[in-house]
């Protein structure tokens, strides 16, 4: 039987469109047709003039675009659909004229038109028996199990009450054996056979989507383990790092066959809200009827199914990928589940004075800002108290009663008061609305969190994320984001962790990390010469390039302009920065820039070639692999735009440094986390952050050195990336809270 296929675009103002989709869609025979009639930039409802019942006699309707997309199924998101079945026999596609704007979607377009051609091969099809159950009875469940047993690999999800293993609970646990199968099993009969189950998970290849969050929860409530476990979200983030594409319903979407499955859930859960009066981020599954929730959790497990189907030959016929899964991204997945559960420790009455003492600098901030002459001047103009927050306040007193000047516009034209701006200001109001506003974001964003956030064993558990950055280093989530506290000891915001009687807080900090990698990758002799001798790295490169009359050690105090300089020109460089760029951060002018870039490169020779070879690399291939394997995808790299291309550029140059500082640290991590869990050494060492290249710790005094020396090692330890005869620096502070550390050795 021949399925009928027709593309609805709509209008015919681009007279080529027909022509580009039968150059994608050779072999096929297809009808065209227009939601309006007339040529039209923009479709509005009342231009709709197509028949929409002139398509029922199609077996595979396309719509192309956006607006096709919106008029003939009432959807939006053309990239979310695109190459997706949805409402049973349509396919939208991205409109080909989109590629002379964004080529890098060809990729993207050539699947959806190489969809539409299997299924109408017969080599796919549209619908699919589905072994969908909702088991809440012993009886039901003991066919299921039975396949279970007989099965190589089986698929976990769950569904929970809460964000959190310690706030809330399993509700069931949904379970599948192959595609196109899933079975939800109440929480009472998966207890029920409690021993098979743990069996099974013991023994077999077990795949879940964000193991991290299953695995805690199963564990927390079930005391489930799964040491042959496997995950689609990781298995993801090696094909494709891009932030934020990693999601199930996501990529159910886009690799699988069940659509947008969770729609209906979604428009369930906000009607549930609106009746009930509950805010959406206050909803949990737990409040679903379980005839909603259970074909939706059969789903998940049938989603993750069909994913591991798709990515796991991929990750083991590519080494860099199979490397990186197996050897970083699963082993840190363990690891950093350790660290979550361990959680910091909290000092309720510490928070409660350095709370006190914001409320009183905000206090003094606050009418500091009010006795200025300019803010008189606005209150009294508007008859209004100026309110520090407010942007307009805010504009009309700097740059209209001031009279000074923003160094830049907003996406709307108006005038920035952003930090930066008012940095360069170089004003005292100025300065003091900065200093407000650091307050405020400290005592609300930092200290109310903590408060309402911290444990009943006062500690306080946040998440840190695999695959929340595209260069592969951690990001935080949860009741604290650890990346965004400040580094300044100042402020003393983490005074209030605080190690208990007989403990010590224990950082350490890789030093100099990225330009040591830098060195090591290129084999830059020059360069490596600073760590082999342990020189200052800056005042080293100064005394070089510029040819100082001084000893090397000498530099900072004497010649200190130099030394920033070169400070600037080593980042500016690893950091993929031009001429223009780092004559802006050293101060100087663009021939100076360029006359400094060349002093650079006559001495770091290597680095520059290493640098070349591999920007030719990026714009040859668009994409690049680190040295533990990570690939990051580039697809910018081949834009027409020469801005767009080199920003592409310095980008993947940035990642090849930064990525492999970042896994440095945290394969060292991973050694210490096993060497405490190996050792059942979990009273004695708590580990509980990573912050950038740091790894935090609640140690008790007499295992001090034993812990310190085990993570200087792991973190020391040569794993490809190592300069001959000096491993990396790491620096290591302790004292009794984490605000308050110093030296050790």
């Amino acid at each position: 039987m021949t399925l009928k296929l027709a593309y609805v675009l709509s209008s015919p103002i681009k007279q080529d469109t027909p022509v580009k989709l039968r150059s994608f869609s050779k072999g096929l025979d297809f009808d065209v047709f227009y939601l309006s009639s007339e040529p039209k930039e923009k479709i509005l409802k009342k231009d709709v003039t197509l028949d929409l019942n002139v398509l029922d006699g199609y077996d595979i309707i396309s719509p192309v675009g956006a607006e096709s997309l919106k008029y003939t199924c009432g959807l939006t998101g053309i990239l979310k659909y695109a190459g997706q079945v949805v409402n049973d026999k349509y396919i939208p596609i991205i409109d080909p004229n989109m590629l002379s704007i964004k080529p890098q979607y060809k990729v993207e377009l050539q699947k959806s038109f190489d969809k539409i051609k299997s299924i109408v091969a017969g080599e796919a099809s549209i619908k699919y028996e589905k072994d969908y159950a909702y088991i809440d009875t012993a009886e039901d469940f003991l066919p299921y199990l039975e396949q279970f047993k007989k099965a190589d690999v089986l698929v976990c999800d769950i569904e929970t009450t809460a964000l959190s293993a310690r706030k809330g609970s399993v509700i069931g646990v949904a379970l599948s054996s192959r595609p196109h199968q899933g079975v939800f099993v109440a929480c009472d009969v998966i207890e029920e056979f409690y021993d098979e189950v743990d069996a099974l998970f013991r023994s077999k290849t077990t795949v879940l989507h964000n193991a991290k969050f299953d695995v805690q929860f199963l564990y927390k409530q079930l005391k489930f383990e799964f040491p042959l476990f496997e995950d689609t979200i990781l298995m993801h983030y090696c094909l494709d790092e891009t932030v934020g594409s990693h999601g199930l319903k996501e990529l159910a979407m886009k690799f699988t066959d069940l659509g947008d499955y969770d729609k209906d859930l979604h428009e369930y859960k906000k009607e549930f809200c609106r009746k009930n009066k509950i805010l959406l981020a206050d909803f949990n599954y737990g409040m679903l009827p379980i005839e909603i929730l259970a074909p939706y959790a059969c789903k998940d497990a049938d989603a993750t199914f069909q994913l591991y189907t798709k990515f796991k030959p991929i990750i083991d016929k590519n080494k860099n990928f199979k490397n990186v899964y197996e050897n970083i991204l699963k082993p840190a997945t363990r690891a950093l589940m350790y660290l979550e559960d361990t959680g910091g420790p909290i000092d309720l009455s510490v928070l409660e004075s350095i709370e006190s003492d914001f409320r009183i600098d905000i206090e003094e901030c606050m009418a500091e800002i009010s006795m200025h002459p300019a803010i008189k001047i606005f209150e009294d103009q508007q008859k209004k108290t100026f309110n520090p927050n407010s942007t307009y306040h805010l504009r009309d007193v700097l740059f209209n009663i001031m009279k000074l000047k923003s160094s830049k516009k907003t996406s709307t034209g108006a005038l920035s008061t952003d930090a930066e701006v008012l940095g360069e200001l170089n004003n005292p109001l100025a300065d003091a609305i900065l200093d407000l506003r650091k307050k405020v974001k400290l005592s609300t964003t930092y200290i109310k969190n903590i408060r309402e956030g911290v444990d009943d064993d006062m500690r306080l558990r946040s998440s840190f994320n695999i695959i929340g950055t595209a260069a592969g280093r951690l990001s935080s989530s949860g009741v604290l984001n650890y990346q965004n506290l400040p580094r300044d000891k100042d402020s003393g915001i983490k005074k209030f962790f605080r190690a208990a009687p007989g403990y010590k807080i224990v950082q350490a900090d890789l030093g100099t990390a990225e330009v040591y990698v830098a060195a090591a990758l290129a084999k830059d002799k020059f360069l490596q010469r600073a760590f082999v001798e342990e020189l200052d790295f800056h005042s080293y490169v100064a005394h070089g390039m510029f040819k100082l009359p001084c000893e090397i050690e000498e530099v900072k105090d004497l010649y200190p302009e130099q030394r920033q300089n070169a400070k600037a020109i080593t980042f500016g460089i690893l950091y993929g920065a031009g001429p223009s760029k780092i004559a802006e951060t050293a101060n100087v002018s663009m021939e100076e820039a360029k006359r400094f870039i060349k002093l650079y490169f006559n001495q770091a020779r290597d680095l520059k070639i290493w640098i070349d070879s591999n920007i030719k690399f990026i714009k040859d291939n668009h994409f690049t692999y680190s040295e533990f394997g990570r690939k990051r995808r580039l697809p910018e790299a081949g834009a027409d735009s020469k801005g767009v291309a080199a920003h592409a550029e310095r980008s993947g140059l940035n990642f090849l440094i930064q990525s492999v500082a970042s896994d440095i640290n945290l394969l060292g991590i991973i050694d210490t986390v096993d060497w405490v869990q190996q050792n059942n050494l979990q009273d004695s060492v708590r580990i509980f952050a990573t912050v950038h290249d740091s790894t935090v710790a609640e140690v008790r005094e007499d295992m001090l050195d034993a812990y310190v020396n085990t993570l200087r090692s792991n973190l020391q330890r040569d794993r490809g990336v190592f300069i001959p005869g000096k491993p990396i620096k790491v620096d290591i502070e302790v004292g009794p809270s984490w605000g308050e550390l110093k030296g050790y050795t």
